[in-house]
Formats: C-alpha cells, sequence, structure tokens
C-alpha cells in the first residue's frame, strides 16, 4: 500500500473515533418552580464538556410587580444521569415572562471526563427564589 493512502486510513480511523465520543439527548420533564414551568431539557456532549439547554415558560403574572426588584427570579439547576454523575447548572436569573431557555456547559475534565462515555439522562431538579439578590436553596 502507497504510503499515503495508509496515512488517509489513520487519519479516518481517528476522525471516526472522535465522532463516537460525542452524544446528544434531550428530554420532556415537568418542575414547577415559582409558577415558572421547566419542561424540556438538551445535553450534547464534546470530549470533556457537556453543554445543555433548560427550556421552561415564565408566567406573565410574576414580573409585573411594582417593585422591579421583584420581578426577577433566580434558579439553579442539577442535571442527573442514571450511571449516578450530575452536572451542575450555577445560578441564573430571568427577568422577563415567556417561552425562555438557559443554556451553559459544564466541564467534566476535573472528574475524570466522565462526559465522554454516552449518559442516560435520569432527571432535572430545579430550585429558585423571586427578588433580586435571593439565594436559590441547594439541591439535595
Amino acid at each position: 500500500m502507497p504510503r499515503s493512502h495508509a496515512v488517509l486510513w489513520v487519519l479516518a480511523l481517528v476522525c471516526v473515533t472522535e465522532v463516537a465520543l460525542a452524544w446528544s439527548q434531550d428530554a420532556e420533564f415537568s418542575a414547577t418552580v415559582h409558577a415558572h414551568a421547566f419542561k424540556r431539557v438538551v445535553v450534547e456532549s464534546k470530549d470533556c464538556e457537556l453543554a445543555y439547554r433548560i427550556y421552561f415558560d415564565a408566567p406573565p403574572d410574576g414580573y409585573s410587580s411594582p417593585a422591579r426588584a421583584r420581578d426577577v427570579y433566580l434558579f439553579r439547576a442539577r442535571i442527573d444521569f442514571a450511571s449516578g454523575k450530575s452536572a451542575t447548572v450555577p445560578v441564573f436569573a430571568n427577568r422577563e415572562p415567556g417561552a425562555r431557555m438557559y443554556e451553559n456547559h459544564f466541564d467534566s475534565a476535573g472528574d475524570g471526563c466522565w462526559v465522554k462515555d454516552k449518559q442516560a439522562l435520569r432527571g432535572v431538579k430545579v430550585e429558585g427564589c423571586r427578588g433580586d439578590g435571593c439565594t436559590p436553596e441547594p439541591i439535595h
């Protein structure tokens, strides 16, 4: 086999291996926190990083207070997998009603790059609080 063909074959094998390590999943779930209806999560892995999107609906009447500082909700979440591993979602704010989406990423490099292995979603837990400067309860 000519040398150039061997190099192409090795490069093709490397590309197939990288594709096999990436995975994605989405699931419907139901969690209501301060009348905010959390309903869907989408996760996608690449290397040690897990990108996620959490979809929810924010109620119009929760954002009509004369005290604007009350029209802020802070949430924290945790995405759980069947393997027992979890991706913690940092506290995020919402300031508007309607269909909303929060996206971010979780780096598992410090914990053995566990997101490289395909994971099965088990659930999403969400906590929240109302008012600028509040602190959502820790997730147990």
